[in-house]
């Protein structure tokens, strides 16, 4: 657990104690209670809201080398690579399609464990993103489940224009509370991570 972490859950206790303490004096009918507290509570929001602006502006954005694991807990991914592929989302229309490989691993030692809002977008060198355009076409998902220390492969397809080169994939893990922590690589205003990947043919 990082500092920023221990950040975030303080300020989430101290908002949800000063939230129950402005709900009880509301029903107590006791308005100058609720006044001071709604005005600590909100300079408190206020300053934590400019703080995480300030972080996200200030730190550069993260990258990841290809095949470098990033593990949220014990549940880790990294970018292999991706490829060419031929109608890998159907007919083409002057585009190209790729296969982006993911792998997807646990570092745990004793729970099985699943990602079910895991997903993945890849990234163009002009900075566009693109969902993947099928489901995986080896049959695995991000969101499957993993047993203690296991790890497999998934296989996604995306579509690009034909003009445009990957320039790495930005892994999705959940948006809370990464978005509201104070410099995480999804806090809200921050450019996620992007996870760079070799291009060209898998091994």
């Amino acid at each position: 657990m990082s500092l920023f972490d221990l950040v975030f859950i303080v300020s989430f206790l101290f908002t949800l104690v000063m939230a129950v303490r402005i709900a009880i004096a509301a029903i107590g009918r006791r308005w100058p209670a609720v006044s001071r507290a709604s005005r600590v509570l909100g300079v408190f929001v206020a300053l934590y809201a400019v703080v995480l602006l300030s972080a996200a502006v200030a730190r550069p954005r993260r990258f990841y080398a290809p095949g470098e694991r990033r593990c949220y807990d014990d549940w880790c991914v990294a970018a292999i690579g991706v490829r060419t592929s031929a109608n890998a989302c159907g007919p083409g229309n002057g585009q190209r399609d790729w296969i982006a490989t993911v792998e997807v691993s646990s570092v745990a030692r004793r729970v099985r464990q699943r990602a079910l809002d895991a997903g993945t977008e890849i990234e163009d060198e002009q900075g566009r993103r693109y969902q993947p355009c099928a489901p995986s076409g080896d049959g695995k998902s991000m969101s499957d489940a993993l047993n203690p220390g296991e790890s497999f492969r998934v296989s996604l397809p995306f579509r690009l224009p034909a003009t445009a080169t990957p320039a790495g994939l930005v892994m999705h893990h959940g948006e809370f509370p990464g978005d509201v922590i104070i410099g995480d690589d999804h806090s809200l205003f921050r450019m996620p991570a992007l996870h760079r990947v070799a291009i060209g043919p898998q091994p």
